[in-house]
């Protein structure tokens, strides 16, 4: 007989004593391997930027693979081999495959051919003559238009060509690579294919020159579209005599540009361009408010064609198809075709492939009649994916993909094993119920598990999204749930839009009507639960090491409940099912409970690490941004408190606000204690509406004459002040700033009794005298004139650090305040101007003492970054930004 008792309590001391080892689960081989290639393609990726990893290396690491493989091969072909042997020959494979991905992704990111046109450009715009194929049709690009930028810029589209030749002098050279061609005017069409000559200006894409700012340089060498070339207008493109080359690419142009055409002709003026985004991923046109409020309520991904989309649109088409009879498998293998076809209209981006090969995987399985378990899949699918387009790992899109569809898998195989393995007693029960309580009861289960797989997935993202994007939003599971019931009727109603374009307009505007109702619907829903206050907040970024902690408990949980649906599939052909099913459940909750722990502790770290200052931080920091033609200066004191002086540059204000964002995220700074704001100017403060919306600003200081300026855009930075309740404080001449102990700033101008309405903006700017720890900083902002020679005349303090006056330009006078002040350090806020060589001349005359001259935008991307000035007791570190990280210059 079988001693029930004894074996329950073997299975209680099994129960109560998880070994460690118990933690790590059985990984399949496919994920294993996947694994290895994602580490080996990251590194790869990430040692491409290196500028000393070269090609003797790139050999080194093949031998090294190679050797790997060759030992794995020499161990399994040993007669009678051990476990340990397999192991080892496991191991080396992985270890191989690896280092290989390796080589694969470095090659991916740095091999270009030798005719590219971009190595012989430079980051200053040269004018070109190019020919070469449209390969992306040209799309309207979203102006990063702030509220001080109304009627600056005109409406510009973007596409990007295939080039084959250039003009050098009277002759055409054959060239290779792509370039992003910007176009200033109405957009034109020009359809894949087309054979075209452009007249503009090229250039490589720029460097960062700010710590923490998006490396647009890396992300084109990922792309492979090394050139920029900007065209004024379109009258400087020619269509080339021998036309359009056709290709399935210009076949899936034109089928996309007729569904967008129908949409246009029957869907509200209003409502165009979100169905264009939700149905043909058209994004580039959408208004930045509207990608704001979906950001702000963790529903971006809305917004972006992925496998919400690719599953949704799948799941319409099955039905459809089964409701007209047609076979379960000719089905599936439609269903796959149409999916691939409308993964090329929304551009194939690496969500949508991931999706579209996880149909196409389950497809084979439905046709060859196996069952192909859902994370066995995804690895298929991640495999040909990093082979295909290695340096895609690090691309945020890419890993949220992954790890959204790993968390649906895991729980959802879990969730249809519970369902499967019921107890036979509670089916009983149910049976006997109801139809009504049953279907209530169905309906309820499945909103539950709905919630849960919703909240998972947002729970496991959200330190990705906080460290990439500084977001958390913590309405983002209710924001989904909101819009999950109407995002597919949207969709379908969008759809059938466009499945109707051989009928007439006439007949299909109530479609449209309701299709545009159901897009607003959406869209209110969104501008709804944004207007809740905390529906979004700004963090910090958190540390790798606890990012790379955190998603590796993460695998484990996944792969953990993976190998437990494995096991729950056995279970009823095992003996004893009913104890069995309780054994591992009790075993799987206990596993949970102690990796619920741990993620647990990771989360009270990560809030301690939001709010908690640098460890070890006992110096005070002044970054002087590199803001182009502008001035951005955060100063942060020992104690951790924050000065801003100016916050602005010449043109966008949104280059303004990423280059002054990237900055404070990069010194940890969540709250601006003062912001002063030097002058009138606009490109001093043209980044104040955004630092009013992502930051807490607590007092803003401006001069008298600001505030009494006629200038729209100081009415509107009043307007915004009042709007966000920030306290304002005008100081003169003899006032004092305290930012700490540590750090005290004294205003030596504007003047008391002066007349601001009688000078220039720039005369009227607030000079700081700043003494920080032992060290004396001069903030001068764009003084200039009378002014200035008045202010040299009362005597300005000897001090460390000079922010040259107006950009470093003549009218700062630059050799008599040079020889008042005696710096050690001048720095120029700006490139100088074209009369730089003269203006530095004059600093050195100025006072011999001078150890260096810094520009923050110079011509080489070694005289140009940010500039970090480190102050602790008497000493001072001054260090300049580049392309490859801070450098020490004193």
């Amino acid at each position: 007989m079988f001693d029930v008792s004894r074996t329950c309590q073997a299975f209680r001391f099994k129960k109560s004593d998880v070994a460690l080892r118990e933690l790590i689960p059985s990984v399949p081989l496919m994920v294993s391997v996947v694994i290895f290639l994602g580490l080996g393609a990251a590194g790869g990726t990430l040692i491409s930027s290196c500028p000393w990893f070269g090609g003797l290396w790139v050999v080194l690491l093949v031998v090294v693979s190679g050797g790997c493989v060759v030992l794995s091969s020499q161990l399994l072909r040993v007669k009678n081999h051990t476990v340990v042997m397999r192991r080892v020959a496991w191991w080396a494979l992985l270890v191989g495959i690896g280092f290989g991905m390796c080589c694969w992704a470095w090659c991916c990111a740095r091999l270009f051919p030798r005719n590219e046109l971009a190595w012989s450009l430079t980051e200053s715009s040269l004018p070109v003559i190019v020919q070469g194929s449209v390969i992306e049709a040209p799309e309207r690009m979203r102006n990063a238009e702030g509220i001080l930028d109304t009627g600056r810029f005109r409406n510009t589209s973007v596409w990007v060509l295939e080039l084959s030749a250039a003009r050098n002098f009277k002759h055409w050279v054959p060239v290779s690579g792509r370039a992003r061609v910007f176009v200033e005017g109405e957009l034109q069409p020009l359809s894949v294919g087309t054979h075209v000559r452009v007249y503009g200006r090229a250039m490589r894409p720029s460097t960062p020159n700010n710590s923490g700012e998006f490396d647009l340089c890396q992300f084109s060498r990922e792309s492979r579209v090394l050139t920029v070339i900007r065209v004024r207008g379109w009258s400087s493109i020619i269509v080339c005599p021998d036309g359009v080359t056709l290709s399935i690419a210009s076949y899936i142009d034109w089928l996309r540009q007729l569904c967008r055409n129908r949409i246009h002709a029957i869907v509200p003026v209003q409502s165009q361009p979100l169905a264009d985004s939700l149905l043909l991923g058209l994004r580039r046109a959408l208004p930045e408010q509207t990608t704001r409020l979906f950001a702000d309520t963790g529903c971006v991904h809305v917004l972006a064609i992925s496998g919400l989309h690719v599953g949704l649109a799948a799941t319409a088409i099955f039905h459809v198809l089964r409701f007209f009879g047609c076979p379960f498998r000719t089905n599936w293998l439609v269903v796959a075709c149409v999916i691939s076809i409308y993964a090329g209209l929304t551009g194939a981006a690496l969500p949508v492939l991931r999706a579209t090969l996880l149909l196409w995987v389950a497809c084979a399985g439905v046709w060859m009649k196996r069952h192909v378990a859902g994370i066995h899949a995804l690895a298929v699918v991640g495999v040909i994916l990093l082979v295909w387009n290695p340096v895609s790992i690090l691309a945020t899109g890419t890993q949220l993909s992954f790890l959204a569809t790993a968390v649906l898998i895991s729980l959802g195989a879990l969730f249809r094993e519970r369902t499967m393995l019921r107890d036979p007693i509670q089916s009983l029960i149910e049976k006997n119920r109801g139809f009504l309580r049953n279907t209530v009861h169905r309906y309820s289960r499945s909103l539950w598990w709905g919630v849960l797989l919703s909240f998972s997935v947002w729970a496991v993202s959200v330190p990705l999204v906080a460290s990439e994007f500084h977001r958390f939003v913590p309405v983002a599971v209710g924001a989904n749930l909101l819009i999950g019931f109407l995002l597919p009727l949207a969709m379908a109603a969008g759809f059938a839009c466009v499945v109707t374009v051989g009928l007439p307009i006439s007949m299909c505007e109530p479609l449209g009507v309701l299709a545009g109702f159901l897009f607003k619907s959406l869209m209110r829903i969104v501008t709804w639960v944004a207007s809740f206050s905390g529906s979004t907040f700004r963090v910090l970024a958190l540390p790798t090491w606890w990012l790379v902690i955190w998603y590796v408990v993460v695998t484990l949980l996944l792969l953990h409940l993976c190998d437990h649906s494995k096991k729950m599939k056995k279970a009823p052909k095992r003996w004893c099912e009913g104890l069995y099913n309780e054994f591992e459940w009790s075993a799987l909750r206990l596993k949970m409970y102690v990796f619920g722990v741990i993620l647990l502790g990771l989360i009270v770290l990560g809030l301690g690490l939001q709010w908690m200052p640098k460890a070890a931080q006992k110096e005070s920091r002044m970054t002087i941004a590199a803001m182009g033609h502008g001035c951005g200066i955060v100063l942060k004191s020992q104690e951790g408190r924050c000065l801003v002086y100016d916050a602005g540059r010449f043109g966008a204000s949104g280059s303004a606000l990423r280059s002054l964002r990237a900055t404070l995220f990069s010194e940890r700074i969540h709250t601006i204690d003062y912001l002063v704001l030097s002058h009138a100017d606009t490109d001093h403060f043209n980044a104040v509406p955004g630092l009013l919306e992502e930051f807490c600003v607590k007092q803003v200081i401006v001069s008298p004459q600001f505030m009494a300026s006629p200038s729209r855009s100081v009415a509107e930075i009043k307007r915004l002040l009042v709007r966000h309740q920030v306290t304002v404080r005008t100081v003169l001449s003899g006032d004092v700033i305290s930012v700490g102990q540590s750090c005290v700033a004294r205003v030596l101008h504007p003047q008391r009794g002066s007349k601001g309405s009688e000078v220039s903006d720039n005369e009227n700017s607030i000079v700081l005298d700043v003494a920080i720890e032992s060290k004396r900083i001069l903030l001068t902002g764009d003084i200039e004139g009378d002014s200035l020679r008045v202010l040299l005349c009362s005597g300005l303090p000897v001090c460390d650090v000079l922010i040259a006056p107006h950009h470093g330009s003549k009218t700062g006078l630059p050799r008599e305040i040079a020889s008042e002040v005696r710096p050690s350090v001048i720095i120029v806020s700006g490139s100088g101007g074209r009369d730089w060589s003269f203006v530095c001349r004059q600093f050195h005359q100025g006072w011999s003492g001078l150890q260096t001259v810094l520009r923050t935008a110079g011509d080489l991307p070694l005289n140009r970054g940010a500039v970090l000035i480190r102050m602790s007791d008497d000493r001072m570190a001054v260090q300049q930004f580049s392309p490859t990280g801070w450098r020490r210059i004193l």
